[in-house]
């Protein structure tokens, strides 16, 4: 039993010194020639690397299995050059959130109420706001 087990960690300790020989030779290669690859996929299978281009993960929490094929693209952002934008008096921005076709900022005043402004990033307009104040 004891010759075994003695076996056995000889035979894992080489395997993770031949693991961490491979890991130093990649990463010479590496650093000589950015494009080394250990194993070159696209010999084996032509083609393959484009293909992974192409795959769409699904977001989490997406619950639907079929793929969305009528996904409107975003509207390409145009220019609406120099705007104001009032912000109420007494309050400042204190943080912002932006995604593909709005921002939006939250403001806060001394009392401590937040608002949140959201606008669209395409044109500029304001689309709506939100004025949070603590339950009573």
């Amino acid at each position: 039993m004891r010759t075994v087990l003695v076996s056995i960690v000889i035979g894992m300790g080489l395997l993770i010194v031949l693991g961490l020989v491979a890991l130093v030779y990649g990463l010479i290669q590496k650093a000589d020639n950015p494009d080394f690859k250990f194993f070159d996929l696209s010999k084996n299978a032509p083609g393959i690397e484009e293909a992974i281009k192409d795959v769409e993960v699904p977001l989490v929490g997406n619950k639907s299995s079929q793929p969305q094929t009528n996904v409107a693209a975003p509207a390409p952002v145009k220019a609406f050059g120099d705007m104001r934008l009032e912000i109420p008096q007494g309050y400042k921005v204190v943080e912002t959130d932006l995604d593909s076709q709005r921002l939006v900022l939250r403001l806060i005043n001394d009392a401590g109420i937040n608002k949140l402004m959201v606008l669209d990033i395409n044109t500029g307009a304001k689309l709506g706001g939100l004025s949070l104040h603590p339950a009573q």
